[in-house]
């Protein structure tokens, strides 16, 4: 190399050692901060500014520079574009330096980038030049990750839907379709991470399915990888609990914002970020069920972080906790548990909760609310959904009593959770003022200063520093919660609902849904308020919708005419229905929505349909089979008093739970008395009926404490929930409503046929069984025995034979023994027309 150039160079560069790298600048260029990374053993990197690179001469002077290196560097990354590209430079340098170089053949990208030179830059990557041997491939970036053998150098097909891109954070996986990336994509600008290959999930106009990117992730499964999803369907929980069942393992995801451009799903109309999720990443188990909050993301201003999920505003026994969960935040006091994490991520808004279930709401955490409303940027502020899950004091009632009669409706409130189908992302052009529901008695009037709340007796006083309500002209702010349940899972807004006749507090009024052709109209400013009218749903082809009948009064005086049972039509639900079935529900909904999502993540093909409607017909079901007054006990009593009970929507809704699934052909269990079920009374040809749904067992060798009458049914409409319910006591099966059932025989065992074999162990089944047919939608019934009941009635005395030589195991479970043994009804003739019209639509 010529000595006069290398010395000419060495006038005007200096070398800046730092902890782990070098820079070498011009003379001039002022000292800036050296790059910084992890040190790498036997490896140094150098890092050249753009005006060194101009210098005539740097590969001369780049030897002295160096100096004398320190013990154990073995190679030398050299951060020059192109030099790799000028294969017989970068070789005599090696010689020189007696080391190896590393060196780039094209651009790379900034250190955040991993200084990333491979597809998409303009060259192939980083290659090392040895001072006595051929070169070879280094890798994509510099330093190289350990998990950089895992990735591809190169574009390459998974399978025949789907590809994926190396970029700097790992891999792009696309559709075959979707154009290839390059270094003005968005998958570029997510950050890279050293620990672990990110797999960034696009794919244009289409969506890689879980199956293809279960393929990949299984590709990478040494790397620890972290899915970072870039369209709204891969942050579903479905799309991930599929993914997750597909691999075997749990799987890691972003919230689907990284840092720098975000993903379309949280963007408004003009490109800007809607909102950034308090959770950053979370992990979806592998068995499809909850998501769980890893990381979060820094604390609202005022809040500081408070161990791994949790923020805290104050100190000691005073202090107020926000738990992060993958659904937003839960507010707490210090003595109350951390929140459990339930609800799944919603990437088009987030959910305020105060409190969980049983917890008491007080005025402090009513204060720690407005403190974290206010400070929230705008984005988060406007996809907000707030909601009381735990038990308000009388102060707080009081506080939010006051609140609700002094707020004015002022424009429109963020939409609230309210049914089963999730929304479009909102777009706000503005900061949003919530729109609130008075009661009947209190009209809206134009818009006032707000006068001092008047003292009422029976409220006690507000404590000092309790709620400042100059906060209230903030909003949105604590004006906007309702203590009715919500759903954490959305519908599109409907424009308004009904207000309750006696409010307690104040309740978000959805935004009113687009019209299409006509804009919606603006609300006009008079002193009545205005009803706007609900879109009339969609007809439905499958069957007419009917109307339930309702409940028949009890006579006031004389004798008692017997309730008339509900006669439910056998239709798919609404979405009116879901949703109101959602909010009545509110945290059973949510509970059982996890058991939902893991279900049809394992089973595609119990998603027929929209999914987002079976979601919510499905957990009809589960609420049916668990407790409370969502219950079988509660809802078949119910129906058959002629009443609609249970929750607003849950009976439209559990009928077409049950179309949904699937149809179960062989024979069933149920249990009862000797002496007391109806069922032992029934002669051959005897026609009983379930008004409501009744359930039985798909195990044959199964008992519930107490019984000692067997009911055996062979079904025409029962319809399995194993698929749905799991890890259960039993699998369980639900007949529609309005089934009925033919009694063939009674089958009494002769002394000690029953018993099981010496040296078994468990119980027995019971002596006496009855054995019945369903009979089939629209059969007209008949008390004598025909060829199919004679035909049924061989093979339930087959099933009979096997069950009583069989060891049973005994169930436990209240809940599934009273479900097993609720004895049927006598058949009614002044409803037997309604009850066999009663049709069973096929699955969806």
């Amino acid at each position: 190399m010529n000595r006069n150039a290398a010395r000419q160079a060495l006038d005007v560069l200096v070398a800046e050692p730092g902890a782990t790298q070098l820079l070498v600048r011009h003379r001039e260029e002022p000292p800036s901060r050296v790059p910084d990374g992890p040190a790498v053993p036997g490896q140094l990197i150098v890092s050249i500014s753009e005006r060194a690179r101009q210098v005539p001469a740097f590969l001369a002077a780049l030897p002295t520079l160096l100096g004398e290196l320190p013990d154990g560097v073995e190679s030398v990354w050299i951060g020059l574009p192109g030099l790799a590209g000028d294969p017989a430079g970068a070789q005599l340098l090696a010689k020189e330096l007696e080391l190896d170089v590393v060196a780039p053949d094209g651009p790379f990208l900034d250190p955040e980038a991993g200084r990333y030179a491979g597809h998409g830059t303009g060259g192939t990557g980083w290659w090392r030049f040895r001072a006595d041997g051929p070169a070879g491939f280094a890798g994509l970036r510099c330093p190289s990750p350990r998990w950089e053998a895992l990735v591809p150098r190169t574009t390459v097909t998974v399978d025949a839907t789907t590809v994926v891109d190396p970029v700097p954070a790992g891999l792009y996986a696309r559709t075959v379709g979707a154009p290839a990336v390059d270094r003005a994509d968005v998958a570029f600008s997510v950050p890279f991470d050293g620990r672990f290959p990110k797999v960034v999930v696009g794919g244009g106009d289409a969506t890689p399915s879980p199956a293809s990117i279960a393929t990949v992730l299984n590709r990478l499964a040494d790397g620890d990888p972290l899915l970072v999803p870039m369209t709204a369907e891969v942050t579903d929980h479905i799309w991930q609990a599929e993914l997750a069942l597909r691999t075997g393992r749990d799987v890691r995801f972003a919230s689907g914002v990284p840092l720098g451009p975000v993903p379309s799903c949280v963007l408004t109309a003009e490109g800007k970020s809607l909102f950034q999720p308090f959770p950053t990443v979370l992990r979806q188990t592998a068995g499809g069920g909850d998501q769980h909050v890893l990381d979060i993301a820094p604390p609202p201003a005022g809040w500081t972080r408070s161990g791994p999920r949790s923020y805290r505003l104050g100190d000691g026994d005073t202090a107020v906790f926000a738990d992060v969960v993958p659904s937003g935040l839960v507010l707490r006091a210090a003595s109350a548990e951390c929140a459990a994490e339930v609800a799944p991520f919603d990437p088009t808004g987030w959910t305020l909760q105060l409190g969980n279930a049983g917890d008491p709401v007080g005025v402090r955490l009513l204060v720690a609310t407005e403190r974290l409303l206010a400070a929230l940027d705008p984005g988060r502020r406007a996809v907000v959904r707030v909601r009381v899950a735990g038990t308000l004091d009388e102060q707080a009632a009081a506080v939010l009593h006051r609140m609700s009669a002094g707020v004015q409706p002022a424009g429109r409130a963020p939409s609230v959770a309210s049914g089963p189908a999730r929304p479009s992302a909102p777009a706000p052009q503005a900061p949003v003022q919530p729109r609130v529901q008075q009661a009947p008695a209190q009209p809206q009037q134009a818009p006032v200063q707000q006068p001092p709340a008047p003292a009422k007796p029976a409220a006690p006083p507000r404590p000092a520093g309790a709620l400042d309500p100059r906060l209230l002209s903030a909003p949105p702010s604590i004006a906007m919660m309702s203590t009715s349940p919500v759903s954490t899972v959305s519908e599109p807004p409907r424009a308004v609902e009904e207000a309750p006749a006696e409010p307690d507090i104040t309740e978000f009024v959805p935004p009113p849904a687009p019209v299409e052709p006509e804009p919606v109209a603006p609300e006009p400013a008079e002193a009545e308020p205005v009803a706007e009218e609900v879109p009339e749903e969609e007809p439905v082809e499958q069957a007419p919708v009917a109307e339930e009948p309702e409940p028949v009064p009890s006579q006031p005086t004389g004798e008692q005419e017997p309730l008339k049972p509900l006669v439910l039509a056998d239709r798919p639900s609404t979405s009116a229905e879901q949703a109101r079935f959602a909010a009545a529900a509110g945290d059973a909904f949510s509970e059982a929505l996890a058991t939902v999502n893991a279900a049809l993540a394992a089973w595609p093909s119990m998603r027929q349909g929209d999914t987002s409607d079976a979601k919510a017909d499905y957990v009809a079901v589960c609420l049916y089979l668990g407790r409370g007054e969502a219950s079988a006990a509660q809802l078949n009593g119910a129906v058959r008093a002629g009443q609609k009970g249970g929750l607003d929507g849950q009976l439209q809704c559990l009928v077409s739970g049950i179309r949904r699934l699937p149809t179960h052909r062989r024979a069933v269990l149920r249990q009862g008395k000797v002496g007391e079920s109806l069922e032992h009374a029934s002669t051959p040809g005897t026609l009983l009926s379930e008004p409501g749904f009744l359930t039985a067992s798909m195990d044959l060798d199964v008992t519930v404490p107490g019984a000692d009458l067997d009911v055996l049914i062979w079904p025409a409409s029962a319809r399995r929930t194993s698929e749905l319910m799991v890890s259960r006591p039993m699998n369980e099966v639900v007949f529609a409503a309005g089934a009925r059932f033919k009694a063939l025989a009674v089958r009494t065992a002769a002394e000690g046929e029953e018993e099981t074999e010496e040296g078994e162990e468990g119980p027995a089944a019971p002596r006496v069984a009855v054995l019945f047919r369903e009979l089939a939608p629209g059969e007209q019934p008949d008390t004598e025995l025909d060829e199919r009941d004679l035909a049924v009635l061989a093979k339930l005395d087959q099933v009979l034979a096997r069950r009583q030589q069989a060891t049973l195991r005994l169930v436990e479970d209240p809940d599934v023994a009273a479900r097993l043994t609720t004895s049927l009804v006598e058949w009614q003739p002044d409803v037997a027309e309604e009850l066999s019209g009663h049709t069973v639509g096929a699955s969806r």
